[in-house]
Formats: structure tokens, sequence, C-alpha cells
């Protein structure tokens, strides 16, 4: 896929390897709506009051910018939808869908009932796996009516495979979009075959949310793993593992319980 002059949604994209991602996909000539809990001091905010369609809007303001984001909390039933619809909106469609959006809280679910554990994990859950089932079924219609080539990506994780032993649902839920993927692909054959899935599986990464975690291997930067999400959508292969989950893929193959054990303790 040539992403000069695509219209792009990325979820999560203030920050991290989101935030590299528009970025990057803005180099390759995309327009981009992204989301974050909160606004952005660099990009121009997308509200449900804005005009309607691109050419909209304030001149050097959201009518002109080739990056935009809504402020929305994907733990909120509805909230996907409503980013998809804005941004579908300001872009006048939608090629390529990315489900980057991600939180994760270690803890400890053997330890007895504790609401703050709890409480967490429903956030994990609603944000890692609910909304990009939310995300899946709002922009479908937009992908599949693009007028070409189309995409729906979802950044998953190395712990989708191995799981590590202090994330118990941080892993289980991007293990269950790896599991989500591979159904919408099977859909998506049959119904919609403009539509591809991919799935990007990260490695670990220098961001906000790995600041004090360590892993067997160097942490790569966000830049690196963008560079990597965008190759593997302009190449369209259906699994793209970056840095050292290629590795860990391979090991699953040769060697399950060797690689089960190197990411336990993760």
């Amino acid at each position: 896929m040539n992403l000069n002059g695509k219209r792009v949604l990325v979820t999560g994209g203030t920050g991290g390897v989101g935030d590299a991602l528009t970025r990057a996909l803005v180099g390759a000539g995309a327009r981009v709506v992204t989301c974050g809990r909160r606004s952005a001091p660099d990009l121009p905010e997308l509200r449900e009051e804005d005009g309607h369609g691109p050419g909209h809007g304030a001149p050097g303001g959201v009518r002109d910018a080739a990056r935009c984001t809504v402020v929305a909390d994907l733990a909120l039933p509805g909230e996907a939808a409503r980013v998809v619809r804005l941004a579908a909106r300001q872009l006048g469609g939608l090629d390529v869908v990315v489900a980057n959006a991600g939180v994760q809280h270690p803890g400890s679910l053997v330890d007895g009932p504790d609401d703050g554990v709890l409480a967490r994990a429903g956030q994990e859950i609603a944000v890692n796996f609910g909304s990009v089932v939310e995300l899946a079924a709002a922009s479908w219609p937009h992908l599949a009516g693009a007028g070409g080539p189309a995409a729906f990506v979802a950044v998953t994780s190395g712990l989708a495979y191995a799981p590590k032993r202090s994330a118990p649902v941080y892993c289980a839920t991007k293990a269950a979009v790896h599991t989500l993927l591979q159904s919408l692909r099977y859909q998506a054959q049959a119904g919609t075959p403009t539509v591809r899935v991919q799935e990007a599986v990260l490695p670990l990464v220098d961001t906000a949310m790995t600041a004090d975690r360590e892993g067997a291997v160097r942490k790569i930067t966000p830049e690196a793993a963008a560079a990597a999400i965008l190759r593997g959508i302009e190449r369209g292969r259906p699994t793209v593992p970056i840095g050292a989950s290629r590795a860990l893929l391979a090991l699953l193959r040769l060697h399950p319980p060797t690689a089960h054990r190197l990411l336990r303790d993760g």
C-alpha cells in the first residue's frame, strides 16, 4: 500500500509509539487523526462542533492539519465509535485504522480481592480489548467503502504469545486481540476482501509505560517501532513482528518452553 494521500486513524497517538507513528505517516504523505485521553499541545483538537468534511473549519487549524487529535477515553463504551465518526468526517473516509492505544497495570490476582487491582484490570480490558472490538465494528463500513485497498491494524506485543508473571490481565488482553484479528481476517476474506487485517507485534519499547521496566533485551525507540509498523502496513503482511519479537516468535515455533521461560519474569 502506498500511504501517500491515505486517510488514517491511529488510536493512542499523543505519546510513545502512537505519536511517532502519526509523524511517520504524515511523512509518508498520509492525513492522520489520532486520539488520547488528554489534548496534545502540538496538535489541533477535533471537536463535535467543527465543520463537516475536509476543507471545513478555520484556516491554519483543524481544516489544514495533516495531524489532529480527538480527546477521548477509550475505556468508556461508545468512545471508540465516536472517534471513528469524527475521524471519517474530518478525512472524508478512512483507508487505514490502527488500534494502538493500550494501558498496562502490573498486579497480582492471587492475593485476595482488591478493589484497586480489579478497577485497573477493568481499564486494561476495556482499553486494550473492548475498544479494539468497538473500533473494528465502527470503522469497517468506512474501510470496506474506501474505494481501494484498506487495512485494519492492531498493535499487540510479544506478551500475547508468551505472557509474563507481573501483568496477567495486560498479557491476556493482547492475546485476545491476536485471536480477534485472526477471526476478523477470516471474515474480511469472505466478505470484504479489499480490507486486510494486520497485527504488529511489538517488543519492549522505550515509552512512559515501560519507564521502570527492563527485559532480557534492550528497549527499542518509539521511532524504530513506528518505522517498522509503517513498513508493515506498506508491505501488507498479516503479522509484522518487530525487533526482538521476531526471535521470540521463531523460538516459540522451535522450543516453546524456552520462550515462555525467558518472558515469564520479564
